[in-house]
């Protein structure tokens, strides 16, 4: 029996639910309890400890504890033995948080590379020396003390905690929120302390925990070694050390301050770990309720209220409504994937509704539905994953075992390519050693050829699974269309354009050969000939055996590669079937919605007008460890006030460098840009207040724009305080308006940006740009990974906006319609360079190079229907 069963009173689903808040609340206490009887002897037993009395025998076992090695009480050197110890552990790590930091700090803000060596550097000569050789060498040259002891303890932490304060920082310095107050000039101390420093705290805080238990076994050999303390202090190290010739004699002289060094310890990290946990547990639960808040019918769940009784196993008629009426069902041993009455619940709401589906080996089940609707839960119930604060219910099954967050299914099993693929990348490890550790876990080695010495036996097999490695490698990335040349291998996954990663995290899948594959967003940002690609390596994956699950927006993929199709709503499943039926004749109102795509028309040319912006003969590059990769040769563009201008070209051919360049965000290396008819500075820091807010930029992904810790309306309004100089007061009401303008409430602003949707942020983001009351908006993919009725919403508003404020827009999108929806004039890039430019209605109808007709012509690109 599956150990996800449903039912709110019974089950080892629920019952393990259950156990988990318990069990961490054990922790809690026992972490508690550990961590409070070292301090309390610490910081209260110098107080009770009184008068010394005369000394006795060595090791006496007279007394609650006996003698030590020199005949004093144990019980009294316990009590005074703490604080040194701890005293000296938290000062030093104090101190070297106090240093530490701050150094880390700067090494991650800076944008100047000389600075960051000049921190760093010196920091790893530190750190490369072994802290017992640094420790002795310290205080060989120090004299002797407490003081002393705790810098050099603070001297060996510093290192460490400046490179995990820069590891941590680095992601927060240089990301799209960072990017995003940089283009309203936000102050110094905002960007640093309140997102940086903000945004670090957990990994710090964690940090901290081990960072004080390191302390505390340097300090304790400091003292085993006579350094910082004398040979016969009340230190609980020095007892440890100086009693254990008569631990068989007396072992309470060892075992006592033995055993309140441990209980220091393990009460750190456990009180620790529960305080992160907590952070984690809230900010999940949080997102979650506001997700299923958006859900229409919210399936509240009443208090005290049953979940209803467990379906019918799955080869019953009532399977489920994922099972079409008349469709046999695959018999059992079919079935790569089962899924029966699955339920996902957060704080009493409903994520999913009682979601049954089966998806045998060799097919492709695509889960259709809008933001919100449930399709990524469903999809990481398969991985064994759940968000925090999400309680699972119903009969999850993958490969014939059971799946639970408690019982993930094996490794290698099941292959997941995520919606965000920076998420699941490494960015501090370059792409191509991933990549081969990946492949070097699922290459099987070769069997050893008889005869012959074991010795070049065994070189052979080595030689023989690294060349198999490397051809494993190149095979895969050659199969989503990467290079896999050494200068392509060696960069990190922020030097990839976004549809670069999602390839690579593709690659990482198809080199696990897994027997199932979830697939949620595959083809979020990729261009129309790599969206025919994913297609067709989908379809051979299926063709070979393995069971693709499908979680997209994107309708042309599904109709050419999903074999049945289920589509959910507010967590339930409202249709399914053959995908071909469901895509011809949906019966559900809510799947015409769905599928009902607006009328995509090419725009007419706007009448000739003095170009707003002007780009010319831009070039860029790409900086690469010591070289440079030019990206952008010679570019030129313009657009006029009120117009559009679309820049299109296959992922990774420089249109959102072009887009970064034009608004400041990548400095150019030669070439102009104009507005209205005068240049710009081509970095920020050097453009006025009104250049910044004439040229305004809407990332990609609107998530990652905004500050996790602050409201969405504070950050907004932000834009009105820094570069129209509005007060704060007046500056917050100019934001609500405009947020009003694009159709957000007040009450849905002033949350945090982790309890809005990705439509609702992307419209927050236009109203941030909006503010500034600029004369050029830059709109980078800002549709992609939105369903049909979301983007055809946000296009609608971009073109009112448009109109409304008279605005000249550079729209960077794959999406077809799109373009042909918003764009007057249209250029597109190959390889950084202009191959082809012109009116969109001519480059939507009748475009000369081949690449446009593959790009903005969807009938030659292959990817129709399956048959």
């Amino acid at each position: 029996m599956s150990p996800l069963r449903r039912g709110r009173a019974v089950g080892p689903g629920r019952l393990a639910g259950a156990r988990r808040p318990a069990r961490s609340r054990l922790r809690l206490a026992v972490g508690v309890a550990l961590l409070a009887v070292p301090l309390l002897v610490a910081v209260v037993g110098p107080a009770l400890a009184g008068d010394a009395a005369p000394r006795g025998r060595p090791f006496d076992p007279g007394g609650a504890f006996g003698t030590d090695f020199v005949g004093r009480d144990v019980l009294r050197q316990v009590l005074l033995g703490g604080r040194s110890v701890v005293g000296v552990a938290l000062a030093a790590t104090a101190l070297a948080y106090l240093v530490g930091v701050p150094l880390g700090l700067l090494a991650a803000l800076t944008r100047r590379r000389w600075l960051d060596e000049l921190v760093m550097r010196p920091l790893d000569l530190l750190l490369a020396v072994p802290s017992l050789i640094l420790l002795i060498l310290l205080a060989a040259a120090a004299p002797r003390g407490p003081a002393t002891l705790v810098g050099i303890v603070a001297v060996i932490g510093l290192p460490e905690v400046a490179r995990i304060s820069r590891a941590a920082a680095l992601p927060l310095a240089h990301g799209p929120a960072m990017e995003a107050m940089r283009l309203y000039r936000e102050t110094w101390w905002r960007r640093a302390v309140g997102h940086v420093v903000t945004g670090s705290r957990r990994v710090l805080l964690a940090d901290a925990g081990v960072r004080f238990i390191g302390a505390l076994y340097l300090v304790a050999t400091a003292s085993f070694l006579g350094v910082g303390v004398a040979p016969d202090a009340a230190d609980w190290a020095v007892m440890v050390d100086r009693n254990r010739a008569g631990l068989l004699l007396q072992p309470w002289s060892v075992l006592v301050p033995a055993a309140l060094l441990v209980a220091l310890a393990v009460g750190v990290n456990l009180v620790a770990d529960r305080l992160l946990a907590d952070r984690d547990a809230a900010a999940g639960a949080g997102a979650a309720r506001d997700a299923a808040s958006r859900c229409g019918a919210a399936h509240r769940v009443a208090p005290g209220a049953r979940v209803p009784a467990a379906r019918a196993p799955l080869d019953d008629a009532a399977a489920g409504p994922a099972v079409a009426a008349g469709t046999p069902m695959p018999p059992v041993d079919a079935c790569a994937v089962r899924v029966v009455g699955l339920d996902a619940e957060v704080a009493g709401r409903r994520l999913l509704a009682g979601v049954s589906f089966t998806v045998a080996a060799g097919e492709v089940l695509a889960l259709v539905g809008r933001s919100g609707s449930g399709k990524t839960t469903a999809g990481r119930a398969l991985l064994g994953e759940a968000g925090p604060g999400v309680r699972l219910a119903g009969r999850v099954e993958v490969a014939g075992r059971p799946v639970s967050p408690a019982t993930p299914p094996p490794p290698g099993v099941v292959g997941y390519v995520p919606q965000q693929p920076s998420a699941a990348l490494n960015p501090v490890r370059r792409i191509g050693a991933v990549l081969r550790e990946v492949a070097l876990r699922h290459t099987r080695p070769e069997r050893r050829t008889p005869g012959g010495p074991p010795g070049d036996a065994t070189a052979r097999a080595t030689v023989n699974r690294r060349s198999a490695v490397r051809r494993a490698v190149a095979d895969v990335l050659a199969r989503v269309d990467l290079p896999a040349d050494r200068e392509f291998l060696r960069r990190f996954p922020h030097q990839l354009s976004g549809g670069q990663q999602q390839r690579l995290v593709v690659a990482h899948a198809l080199l696990a050969r897994a027997r199932v594959l979830v697939a949620d967003e595959p083809t979020t940002g990729q261009d129309s000939l790599t969206r025919r690609d994913v297609a067709h390596e989908l379809r051979t994956l299926a063709d070979a055996g393995m069971a693709v699950v499908l979680l997209s927006h994107d309708l042309h993929l599904v109709r050419a590669v999903a074999d049945r199709l289920v589509v959910l709503d507010a967590g339930a499943v409202v249709e399914a079937g053959p995908a071909a039926d469901v895509l011809a004749a949906p019966r559900d109102e809510r799947t015409r919605r769905l599928l009902a795509a607006a009328p995509a028309a090419p725009r007419a040319a706007a009448p000739a007008a003095a170009p707003a912006l002007r780009v010319g003969d831009l070039v860029a590059a790409h900086r690469a460890g010591a070289r440079r990769r030019t990206v952008l040769r010679g570019v030129t563009a313009a657009v006029a006030p009120g117009g559009c201008l679309a820049v299109v070209g296959r992922s990774g051919s420089g249109k959102t460098t072009l887009a970064r360049c034009v608004a400041g965000l990548h400095p150019p290396r030669g070439g102009t840009v104009g507005l209205g008819g005068r240049p710009l500075a081509g970095t920020l820091d050097r453009r006025t207040r009104a250049d910044l807010a004439a040229v305004q930029y809407v990332f990609q992904d609107a998530r990652a724009s905004f500050d996790p810790h602050r409201s969405v309306l504070e950050q907004v309004s932000r834009a009105a305080v820094r570069l129209r100089a509005l007060p704060p007061t007046r500056a917050r009401d100019a934001a609500r308006r405009v947020l009003g303008e694009v159709g957000l409430a007040a009450d849905v602003v002033a949350r945090r940006p982790d309890r809005l949707s990705g439509g609702e942020l992307q419209r927050a983001a236009l109203a941030r740009a909006l503010l500034a009351e600029p004369r050029v908006v830059i709109c980078d993919e800002i549709t992609s990974g939105l369903d049909t009725v979301s983007r055809d919403r946000i296009v609608a508003l971009v073109d009112r906006l448009r109109r409304a404020h008279g605005l000249a827009l550079v729209v960077i999108s794959h999406d077809r319609d799109v373009v042909a929806r918003l764009a007057d004039h249209v250029v597109v890039l190959d390889s950084g360079q202009v191959v082809e430019a012109g009116p969109a209605s001519a480059l939507l109808t009748a475009a000369r190079h081949p690449l446009t007709r593959a790009l903005l012509h969807p009938s030659e690109t292959g990817t129709g229907p399956r048959p």
